[in-house]
Protein backbone atom coordinates (compact mmCIF):
# COMPACT_ATOMS: atom_id res chain seq x y z
CA UNK A 1 0.00 0.00 0.00
CA UNK A 2 3.50 2.09 0.44
CA UNK A 3 4.35 1.54 -2.51
CA UNK A 4 2.16 3.40 -5.05
CA UNK A 5 2.51 6.80 -3.19
CA UNK A 6 6.36 6.62 -3.91
CA UNK A 7 6.34 5.79 -7.12
CA UNK A 8 3.96 9.05 -7.61
CA UNK A 9 6.33 10.95 -6.18
CA UNK A 10 9.00 9.71 -8.36
CA UNK A 11 6.87 10.29 -11.47
CA UNK A 12 5.75 13.87 -9.84
CA UNK A 13 10.00 14.57 -9.65
CA UNK A 14 10.41 13.16 -13.00
CA UNK A 15 7.66 15.54 -14.50
CA UNK A 16 9.25 18.45 -12.28
CA UNK A 17 12.71 17.76 -13.70
CA UNK A 18 11.37 17.43 -17.43
CA UNK A 19 9.42 20.58 -17.11
CA UNK A 20 11.90 22.72 -15.38
CA UNK A 21 14.55 21.90 -18.13
CA UNK A 22 12.32 23.15 -20.96
CA UNK A 23 12.00 26.28 -18.64
CA UNK A 24 15.45 26.76 -18.35
CA UNK A 25 17.03 26.32 -22.14
CA UNK A 26 16.46 28.35 -25.27
CA UNK A 27 16.62 26.67 -28.64
CA UNK A 28 19.29 28.41 -30.49
CA UNK A 29 19.50 26.99 -34.00
CA UNK A 30 15.99 24.76 -34.57
CA UNK A 31 14.85 22.51 -37.72
CA UNK A 32 14.02 24.30 -39.87
CA UNK A 33 16.55 26.76 -39.96
CA UNK A 34 18.61 28.32 -42.88
CA UNK A 35 22.19 26.55 -43.23
CA UNK A 36 24.88 27.52 -45.95
CA UNK A 37 25.80 24.26 -48.16
CA UNK A 38 28.50 23.02 -50.34
CA UNK A 39 26.98 20.36 -52.69
CA UNK A 40 29.31 20.49 -55.43
CA UNK A 41 31.90 17.64 -54.61
CA UNK A 42 34.71 17.01 -52.30
CA UNK A 43 36.70 20.24 -50.65
CA UNK A 44 40.22 19.92 -49.18
CA UNK A 45 40.23 19.52 -45.37
CA UNK A 46 40.93 23.04 -45.12
CA UNK A 47 37.20 23.97 -45.38
CA UNK A 48 36.89 24.26 -41.81
CA UNK A 49 38.73 27.29 -40.90
CA UNK A 50 36.91 28.72 -43.74
CA UNK A 51 35.46 31.52 -41.99
CA UNK A 52 33.89 33.41 -45.62
CA UNK A 53 31.32 31.06 -47.14
CA UNK A 54 28.96 34.00 -48.80
CA UNK A 55 29.45 32.47 -51.99
CA UNK A 56 27.70 28.98 -50.74
CA UNK A 57 24.21 28.17 -51.18
CA UNK A 58 21.90 28.63 -48.48
CA UNK A 59 18.53 26.27 -47.40
CA UNK A 60 16.05 25.50 -45.10
CA UNK A 61 16.81 22.38 -42.95
CA UNK A 62 16.15 19.12 -43.35
CA UNK A 63 18.42 19.42 -46.33
CA UNK A 64 19.37 16.56 -48.73
CA UNK A 65 17.79 14.19 -51.34
CA UNK A 66 16.12 11.28 -51.63
CA UNK A 67 13.45 11.53 -48.94
CA UNK A 68 9.57 13.51 -48.68
CA UNK A 69 10.45 15.30 -45.47
CA UNK A 70 13.54 17.21 -47.66
CA UNK A 71 13.08 21.04 -47.65
CA UNK A 72 16.33 21.88 -49.49
CA UNK A 73 17.23 19.54 -52.50
CA UNK A 74 20.84 18.59 -52.75
CA UNK A 75 23.00 17.98 -55.63
CA UNK A 76 24.46 14.26 -55.51
CA UNK A 77 26.52 15.02 -59.11
CA UNK A 78 24.45 13.71 -61.60
CA UNK A 79 25.82 10.44 -61.88
CA UNK A 80 23.68 8.04 -59.58
CA UNK A 81 26.32 5.31 -59.73
CA UNK A 82 28.81 7.64 -58.15
CA UNK A 83 27.09 10.26 -56.00
CA UNK A 84 29.16 12.38 -53.94
CA UNK A 85 30.46 11.20 -51.00
CA UNK A 86 30.66 14.19 -48.80
CA UNK A 87 28.07 17.39 -48.11
CA UNK A 88 29.41 20.47 -46.55
CA UNK A 89 27.35 22.65 -44.11
CA UNK A 90 27.90 26.03 -42.03
CA UNK A 91 26.22 28.35 -39.81
CA UNK A 92 27.17 31.50 -37.85
CA UNK A 93 26.20 32.42 -34.76
CA UNK A 94 27.00 35.08 -32.58
CA UNK A 95 25.96 34.81 -28.98
CA UNK A 96 27.01 35.49 -25.58
CA UNK A 97 27.90 32.71 -23.62
CA UNK A 98 25.28 32.50 -20.96
CA UNK A 99 24.22 29.30 -20.79
CA UNK A 100 25.98 26.64 -18.66
CA UNK A 101 25.84 23.64 -20.96
CA UNK A 102 25.04 22.95 -24.40
CA UNK A 103 22.55 19.88 -26.29
CA UNK A 104 23.10 18.87 -29.83
CA UNK A 105 20.65 17.30 -31.64
CA UNK A 106 21.60 16.30 -34.90
CA UNK A 107 19.51 14.53 -37.72
CA UNK A 108 21.81 12.80 -39.94
CA UNK A 109 22.27 9.86 -43.00
CA UNK A 110 24.50 8.47 -43.04
CA UNK A 111 27.37 9.47 -40.81
CA UNK A 112 28.35 13.32 -39.86
CA UNK A 113 31.10 15.27 -38.53
CA UNK A 114 30.40 18.20 -36.52
CA UNK A 115 32.90 21.17 -35.72
CA UNK A 116 32.81 24.54 -33.78
CA UNK A 117 35.30 27.34 -34.49
CA UNK A 118 37.11 24.75 -37.00
CA UNK A 119 37.24 22.19 -34.08
CA UNK A 120 36.04 18.91 -34.57
CA UNK A 121 33.51 18.50 -31.31
CA UNK A 122 31.82 15.14 -32.25
CA UNK A 123 30.93 12.78 -34.96
CA UNK A 124 28.98 10.45 -35.63
CA UNK A 125 28.29 6.76 -37.28
CA UNK A 126 32.14 7.63 -38.37
CA UNK A 127 35.24 5.51 -38.49
CA UNK A 128 38.15 6.64 -35.90
CA UNK A 129 40.95 7.79 -38.52
CA UNK A 130 41.55 11.14 -40.27
CA UNK A 131 38.43 12.63 -42.14
CA UNK A 132 38.27 13.63 -45.73
CA UNK A 133 36.17 14.05 -48.47
CA UNK A 134 36.23 10.64 -49.29
CA UNK A 135 35.58 8.85 -46.06
CA UNK A 136 32.48 7.12 -45.89
CA UNK A 137 30.43 6.76 -42.97
CA UNK A 138 30.40 3.08 -41.25
CA UNK A 139 27.10 2.20 -41.93
CA UNK A 140 23.61 2.91 -43.57
CA UNK A 141 21.14 4.62 -41.53
CA UNK A 142 17.55 2.72 -41.82
CA UNK A 143 14.33 4.25 -42.75
CA UNK A 144 13.09 4.26 -39.36
CA UNK A 145 16.29 5.61 -38.13
CA UNK A 146 16.78 8.80 -40.55
CA UNK A 147 14.21 11.00 -38.63
CA UNK A 148 15.84 10.55 -35.50
CA UNK A 149 17.43 13.50 -33.57
CA UNK A 150 20.55 12.25 -32.11
CA UNK A 151 21.76 13.80 -28.74
CA UNK A 152 24.96 15.20 -27.85
CA UNK A 153 25.81 17.14 -24.29
CA UNK A 154 28.91 19.88 -24.30
CA UNK A 155 29.61 22.08 -21.14
CA UNK A 156 29.84 26.44 -21.95
CA UNK A 157 34.00 25.73 -22.79
CA UNK A 158 32.44 24.49 -26.55
CA UNK A 159 31.89 28.17 -27.52
CA UNK A 160 33.26 31.63 -26.93
CA UNK A 161 31.66 34.91 -26.65
CA UNK A 162 31.06 36.43 -29.96
CA UNK A 163 31.01 34.91 -33.13
CA UNK A 164 30.93 31.45 -33.63
CA UNK A 165 30.92 29.22 -36.73
CA UNK A 166 29.09 25.87 -36.74
CA UNK A 167 30.69 23.48 -39.83
CA UNK A 168 29.20 19.89 -40.43
CA UNK A 169 30.00 17.26 -43.10
CA UNK A 170 27.74 14.37 -44.00
CA UNK A 171 29.20 11.22 -45.41
CA UNK A 172 26.79 8.38 -47.27
CA UNK A 173 27.80 5.25 -46.48
CA UNK A 174 28.56 4.26 -50.12
CA UNK A 175 27.92 6.18 -53.89
CA UNK A 176 24.93 5.01 -54.46
CA UNK A 177 22.92 5.68 -52.00
CA UNK A 178 19.53 6.72 -52.75
CA UNK A 179 19.11 9.20 -49.72
CA UNK A 180 21.09 12.21 -47.85
CA UNK A 181 19.23 14.10 -45.00
CA UNK A 182 20.66 16.82 -42.65
CA UNK A 183 19.55 18.69 -39.78
CA UNK A 184 20.69 19.95 -35.94
CA UNK A 185 19.02 21.73 -33.38
CA UNK A 186 21.52 23.31 -31.11
CA UNK A 187 19.90 24.22 -27.31
CA UNK A 188 21.14 26.51 -24.80
CA UNK A 189 20.79 25.09 -21.10
CA UNK A 190 20.86 27.16 -17.71
CA UNK A 191 19.13 24.42 -15.34
CA UNK A 192 22.51 23.10 -13.30
CA UNK A 193 20.60 19.33 -13.38
CA UNK A 194 21.82 19.11 -17.11
CA UNK A 195 25.14 18.50 -15.75
CA UNK A 196 24.72 15.17 -15.35
CA UNK A 197 24.12 14.51 -18.83
CA UNK A 198 27.13 16.38 -20.02
CA UNK A 199 28.92 14.45 -17.67
CA UNK A 200 27.31 11.34 -18.94
CA UNK A 201 28.57 12.60 -22.18
CA UNK A 202 32.44 13.55 -21.39
CA UNK A 203 32.34 9.43 -19.95
CA UNK A 204 31.03 8.33 -23.20
CA UNK A 205 33.55 10.43 -24.79
CA UNK A 206 36.05 9.62 -22.42
CA UNK A 207 35.33 5.90 -23.47
CA UNK A 208 35.71 6.58 -26.75
CA UNK A 209 39.02 8.45 -26.34
CA UNK A 210 40.04 5.74 -24.60
CA UNK A 211 38.86 3.02 -27.20
CA UNK A 212 40.54 5.37 -29.95
CA UNK A 213 43.67 5.31 -27.85
CA UNK A 214 43.44 1.58 -27.46
CA UNK A 215 42.60 1.19 -31.32
CA UNK A 216 45.83 3.54 -32.27
CA UNK A 217 47.98 1.76 -29.69
CA UNK A 218 47.14 -1.60 -31.28
CA UNK A 219 47.62 0.47 -34.71
CA UNK A 220 50.64 1.66 -33.66
CA UNK A 221 51.79 -1.63 -32.61
CA UNK A 222 50.81 -3.65 -35.61
CA UNK A 223 52.16 -0.67 -37.97
CA UNK A 224 55.28 -1.20 -35.50
CA UNK A 225 55.38 -4.81 -36.47
CA UNK A 226 54.58 -4.40 -39.94
CA UNK A 227 57.67 -1.74 -40.21
CA UNK A 228 59.74 -4.12 -37.96
CA UNK A 229 58.45 -7.12 -40.70
CA UNK A 230 59.47 -4.97 -43.66
CA UNK A 231 62.65 -3.86 -41.78
CA UNK A 232 63.89 -7.51 -41.80
CA UNK A 233 62.13 -8.05 -45.22
CA UNK A 234 64.58 -5.15 -46.80
CA UNK A 235 66.92 -6.31 -44.90
CA UNK A 236 67.17 -9.68 -45.96
CA UNK A 237 66.46 -8.57 -49.53
CA UNK A 238 69.39 -6.61 -48.86
CA UNK A 239 71.37 -9.80 -47.84
CA UNK A 240 70.28 -11.51 -50.79
CA UNK A 241 71.43 -8.96 -53.03
CA UNK A 242 74.55 -9.15 -51.47
CA UNK A 243 74.81 -12.49 -51.54
CA UNK A 244 74.21 -12.76 -54.71
CA UNK A 245 76.64 -9.79 -55.95
CA UNK A 246 79.52 -11.56 -54.10
CA UNK A 247 78.44 -14.62 -55.46
CA UNK A 248 78.27 -13.17 -59.28
CA UNK A 249 81.93 -11.31 -58.46
CA UNK A 250 82.86 -14.66 -57.02
CA UNK A 251 82.06 -16.60 -60.24
CA UNK A 252 83.07 -13.94 -62.46
CA UNK A 253 86.56 -13.90 -60.43
CA UNK A 254 86.69 -17.67 -61.21
CA UNK A 255 85.97 -17.34 -64.59
CA UNK A 256 88.29 -14.25 -65.26
CA UNK A 257 90.58 -16.23 -63.09
CA UNK A 258 89.93 -19.63 -65.48
CA UNK A 259 90.64 -17.27 -68.22
CA UNK A 260 93.92 -16.00 -67.19
CA UNK A 261 95.14 -19.33 -66.05
CA UNK A 262 94.26 -20.54 -69.52
CA UNK A 263 95.61 -17.78 -70.55
CA UNK A 264 98.96 -18.47 -69.00
CA UNK A 265 98.83 -21.71 -69.46
CA UNK A 266 98.36 -21.69 -73.13
CA UNK A 267 101.50 -18.76 -72.94
CA UNK A 268 103.34 -21.23 -71.30
CA UNK A 269 102.99 -24.06 -73.87
CA UNK A 270 103.30 -21.71 -76.93
CA UNK A 271 106.79 -20.83 -74.98
CA UNK A 272 108.03 -24.24 -74.27
CA UNK A 273 106.72 -25.17 -77.64
CA UNK A 274 109.24 -22.13 -78.90
CA UNK A 275 111.98 -22.92 -76.17
CA UNK A 276 112.02 -26.56 -77.46
CA UNK A 277 111.79 -25.55 -81.05
CA UNK A 278 114.84 -23.32 -80.39
CA UNK A 279 116.06 -26.18 -78.24
CA UNK A 280 115.80 -28.38 -80.96
CA UNK A 281 117.45 -25.92 -83.33
CA UNK A 282 120.06 -25.58 -81.21
CA UNK A 283 120.96 -28.99 -81.08
CA UNK A 284 120.80 -29.43 -84.49
CA UNK A 285 123.20 -26.86 -84.80
CA UNK A 286 125.13 -28.80 -82.15
CA UNK A 287 124.84 -31.68 -84.03
CA UNK A 288 126.24 -30.25 -87.27
CA UNK A 289 129.30 -28.52 -84.97
CA UNK A 290 130.21 -31.94 -83.29
CA UNK A 291 129.82 -33.38 -87.11
CA UNK A 292 132.20 -30.12 -88.52
CA UNK A 293 134.94 -30.83 -85.73
CA UNK A 294 134.71 -34.31 -86.37
CA UNK A 295 135.01 -33.49 -90.16
CA UNK A 296 137.81 -31.43 -89.24
CA UNK A 297 139.94 -33.81 -87.57
CA UNK A 298 139.36 -35.79 -89.92
CA UNK A 299 141.47 -33.69 -91.90
CA UNK A 300 144.10 -33.29 -89.38
CA UNK A 301 145.02 -36.84 -90.31
CA UNK A 302 145.15 -35.44 -94.21
CA UNK A 303 147.68 -32.73 -92.98
CA UNK A 304 149.47 -35.56 -91.02
CA UNK A 305 149.89 -37.41 -94.28
CA UNK A 306 150.88 -34.46 -96.21
CA UNK A 307 153.63 -33.49 -93.81
CA UNK A 308 155.02 -37.22 -94.54
CA UNK A 309 154.90 -36.74 -98.29
CA UNK A 310 156.20 -33.52 -97.79
CA UNK A 311 159.19 -34.91 -95.96
CA UNK A 312 159.82 -37.70 -98.78
CA UNK A 313 160.17 -35.05 -101.32
CA UNK A 314 163.30 -34.11 -102.75
CA UNK A 315 163.68 -29.91 -103.39
CA UNK A 316 166.13 -27.64 -103.90
CA UNK A 317 164.09 -25.17 -102.17
CA UNK A 318 164.41 -26.63 -98.85
CA UNK A 319 163.16 -23.64 -96.63
CA UNK A 320 159.78 -23.03 -98.41
CA UNK A 321 159.46 -27.26 -97.09
CA UNK A 322 160.09 -26.48 -93.73
CA UNK A 323 157.60 -23.55 -93.65
CA UNK A 324 155.10 -25.25 -95.27
CA UNK A 325 155.49 -28.44 -92.61
CA UNK A 326 156.11 -25.66 -89.59
CA UNK A 327 152.51 -24.55 -90.64
CA UNK A 328 151.04 -28.10 -90.74
CA UNK A 329 152.49 -28.89 -87.30
CA UNK A 330 151.17 -25.56 -85.92
CA UNK A 331 147.86 -26.51 -87.12
CA UNK A 332 148.31 -30.25 -85.84
CA UNK A 333 148.89 -28.77 -82.43
CA UNK A 334 146.04 -26.24 -82.17
CA UNK A 335 144.02 -27.37 -79.43
CA UNK A 336 141.20 -25.02 -80.19
CA UNK A 337 139.12 -27.59 -82.57
CA UNK A 338 138.95 -30.01 -79.27
CA UNK A 339 137.68 -27.09 -77.19
CA UNK A 340 134.70 -26.26 -79.91
CA UNK A 341 134.14 -29.80 -79.91
CA UNK A 342 133.61 -29.98 -76.11
CA UNK A 343 131.68 -27.32 -76.02
CA UNK A 344 128.72 -28.76 -78.53
CA UNK A 345 129.14 -32.03 -77.71
CA UNK A 346 127.90 -31.02 -74.14
CA UNK A 347 125.56 -28.83 -75.00
CA UNK A 348 123.93 -32.05 -77.05
CA UNK A 349 124.50 -35.03 -74.71
CA UNK A 350 123.39 -32.72 -71.05
CA UNK A 351 126.97 -31.98 -69.98
CA UNK A 352 128.13 -35.39 -70.52
CA UNK A 353 132.09 -34.24 -69.99
CA UNK A 354 131.02 -32.95 -66.74
CA UNK A 355 129.20 -35.92 -65.80
CA UNK A 356 131.94 -38.11 -66.51
CA UNK A 357 134.66 -36.15 -64.64
CA UNK A 358 132.17 -35.72 -61.45
CA UNK A 359 131.60 -39.77 -61.30
CA UNK A 360 135.12 -40.87 -62.29
CA UNK A 361 137.83 -37.68 -61.38
CA UNK A 362 140.51 -39.62 -62.30
CA UNK A 363 140.02 -39.76 -66.29
CA UNK A 364 142.23 -37.65 -68.69
CA UNK A 365 141.49 -35.41 -71.33
CA UNK A 366 142.89 -38.06 -74.31
CA UNK A 367 140.74 -40.46 -72.36
CA UNK A 368 138.05 -38.32 -72.58
CA UNK A 369 138.15 -37.61 -75.79
CA UNK A 370 138.01 -41.36 -76.41
CA UNK A 371 135.34 -41.61 -73.99
CA UNK A 372 133.23 -39.11 -76.20
CA UNK A 373 134.21 -40.68 -79.76
CA UNK A 374 132.78 -43.87 -78.11
CA UNK A 375 129.68 -42.39 -77.48
CA UNK A 376 129.58 -41.01 -80.74
CA UNK A 377 129.14 -44.66 -82.28
CA UNK A 378 132.70 -44.46 -84.12
CA UNK A 379 135.10 -47.48 -85.04
CA UNK A 380 138.26 -47.98 -83.42
CA UNK A 381 140.31 -47.12 -86.60
CA UNK A 382 138.17 -44.06 -87.34
CA UNK A 383 138.75 -43.11 -83.49
CA UNK A 384 142.67 -43.69 -84.37
CA UNK A 385 143.18 -41.72 -87.33
CA UNK A 386 141.43 -38.86 -85.63
CA UNK A 387 143.67 -39.21 -82.64
CA UNK A 388 146.78 -39.71 -85.03
CA UNK A 389 147.59 -42.95 -82.87
CA UNK A 390 147.57 -46.52 -83.77
CA UNK A 391 144.29 -48.79 -83.85
CA UNK A 392 145.65 -50.79 -80.90
CA UNK A 393 146.54 -48.05 -78.78
CA UNK A 394 142.97 -46.95 -79.03
CA UNK A 395 142.18 -51.05 -77.81
CA UNK A 396 144.33 -50.04 -74.66
CA UNK A 397 142.99 -47.01 -73.90
CA UNK A 398 139.63 -48.51 -73.67
CA UNK A 399 141.27 -51.62 -71.52
CA UNK A 400 142.55 -48.97 -69.14
CA UNK A 401 139.25 -46.50 -69.13
CA UNK A 402 137.11 -49.63 -67.93
CA UNK A 403 139.76 -49.99 -65.13
CA UNK A 404 139.44 -46.28 -63.80
CA UNK A 405 135.54 -46.71 -64.27
CA UNK A 406 135.70 -49.79 -62.15
CA UNK A 407 133.99 -52.27 -64.68
CA UNK A 408 134.13 -56.12 -65.28
CA UNK A 409 135.31 -57.60 -68.17
CA UNK A 410 131.89 -58.71 -68.75
CA UNK A 411 130.70 -54.91 -69.16
CA UNK A 412 130.88 -52.91 -72.28
CA UNK A 413 132.51 -49.63 -72.28
CA UNK A 414 129.87 -48.59 -75.05
CA UNK A 415 127.38 -49.41 -73.35
CA UNK A 416 127.82 -47.86 -70.48
CA UNK A 417 128.80 -43.96 -72.07
CA UNK A 418 125.76 -44.78 -74.36
CA UNK A 419 123.09 -44.81 -70.53
CA UNK A 420 125.52 -42.37 -68.66
CA UNK A 421 123.37 -39.24 -70.14
CA UNK A 422 120.54 -39.31 -72.58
Amino acid sequence: MNKLPLLKKILFLLLFFRISLLFSQDLIIKDHDYWSYYDKGGLENDWVELADFSNWKSGKSPLGYGDDKIITKLDFGGNKQRKHVTKYFKKTLNFDNNYIAYEFKIQRDDGAVVYVNGKEVFRDNMPNSTISNSTFALSTIKSKQEHLFKQHFFDNSIFKKGKNIISVSIHQSYRTSSDCIFSLELIGHNNPDILSFVLENKDIKNQELESKIKDLNAKFEYEKIVLQKQSLESTNYNLKVLVSLISLLFIMALIGYYFILENVKKNNVEKNEEIAIIKAKNTQKDKEMITLSTNLLYHKQYFKEIKADLKGIKTEDRALTRAIINQIDYVLEGDEDWKILKEHFNAVYNNFYDTLIAKHPTITETELRHCMFIKLHLHTKEIAKILLIDPRSVQTARYRIKKKMNLSEEEDLRDYLLNLVE
